[in-house]
């Protein structure tokens, strides 16, 4: 027999943190998460707190700017805030940010005649302040080159944006809901299982899901579930609760690399598709994607704002707006619930 894991009565389900998930702690409800976050970092007692204030504080005030500024010159304030909040979260880890640079370059091969996406690249390297987010995410850190288009086809936030732009695209993310963790009353093994949205409650929508997930059937209930079966906890009840988060954070950090979120009023998870003949498909957390896109815009509107022009201009011009009015919220409540390892939601007004 299965049941749910609650914990005071609460059941538990899926939370917005990669890395380490505080389940002993409640949902956040502000209207700003940058006073959230500030407010945390001064209750933190450990060294480099007054440091990673700074970083932040910083990142607030481009994030402000940002707001004010028109959109030929946003992605380059927008840029600086990820930049700048990124140093907080690896600052708080005891990660060293003085003196390293941004970890990104641009590709000089770029043809400055073409405006099309697939033609513009950066380059990930092997040092620097996005090498140290990616290593913190337990992403790859090797020096690699990597195209825009792919970066923009893998963020959540802007995907049906990019389907629509390059029609016949395939999509990467299956919405999902009522996503909890359960457990066998017999062996205290426990998994993750969610139901499907019924668009894509089939089997040729579900053929390329990650590894492990099998469909799975939950009585009397007419929804389509389904569980991670290659990868399991345990959660025993006669076991302190302490071990037993402990081994679901543990859990957690695993089954996050397959789910993904869009920021909003409301908790909106997908499923990424892992299809091996999809070579555009990159495996990498909104973060890192929306930090190398922001760094990639930013330097445009800095050095080739003549070239900017030109790719708002173009068929893609509506995808690189979405992204430009998106994703520095979805990075930002993103890098929020990193710093604290809380659940951040908004209230309804933002700041």
């Amino acid at each position: 027999m299965q049941k749910n894991i609650t914990v005071n009565s609460k059941s538990l389900s899926i939370m917005k943190p990669i890395t380490n998930a505080d389940y002993n702690g409640k949902t956040v409800l502000t209207d700003s998460a940058w006073e959230y976050v500030e407010l945390w970092l001064k209750r933190q007692p450990i060294q480099q707190v007054k440091e990673a204030l700074f970083f932040w504080q910083q990142a607030k005030y481009f994030y402000s700017a940002s707001e004010c500024l028109p959109r030929n010159s946003k992605p380059l304030t927008s840029y600086y805030c990820c930049l700048n909040a990124t140093k907080t979260l690896l600052c708080i880890n005891g990660i060293d940010v003085h003196n390293i640079s941004h970890g990104i370059t641009q590709s000089r091969h770029e043809n400055e005649a073409s405006n099309a996406l697939d033609k513009a690249e950066v380059i990930f390297l092997g040092g620097g302040v996005l090498t140290e987010l990616s290593r913190f995410l337990g992403e790859d850190v090797t020096k690699k080159r990597l195209v825009i288009k792919d970066l923009l086809y893998n963020i959540p936030c802007i995907h049906r944006t990019f389907a629509i732009t390059y029609s016949g695209t395939t999509e990467l993310f299956i919405p999902i809901k009522n996503i909890e963790f359960v457990r066998e009353d017999t062996t205290s093994k426990a998994w993750v299982q969610f139901s499907v949205d019924s668009r894509y409650a089939n089997d040729r929508a579900l053929q390329y899901l990650p590894p492990g997930y099998k469909k799975t059937i939950k009585k009397g209930d007419a929804n389509y579930y389904l569980r991670k079966e290659n990868a399991r906890f345990k959660w025993d009840i006669h076991t302190p609760i302490d071990e037993r988060l402990s081994n679901l954070t543990a859990y957690h950090k695993k089954v996050r690399e397959d789910l993904h979120y869009i920021y909003g009023d409301a908790r909106l998870w997908y499923i990424k598709k892992d299809i091996p003949s999809n070579t555009h498909i990159i495996h990498r957390n909104a973060l890192t994607l929306i930090f190398a896109v922001m760094h990639w815009m930013s330097e445009l509107v800095r050095y080739n704002p003549q070239k900017f022009e030109k790719y708002m201009r173009s068929k893609q011009n509506w995808l690189l707006h979405e992204f430009i009015e998106k994703a520095l919220y979805q990075f930002i409540d993103e890098i929020s619930c990193e710093i604290t390892h809380q659940d951040i939601m908004t209230t309804g007004y933002r700041k």
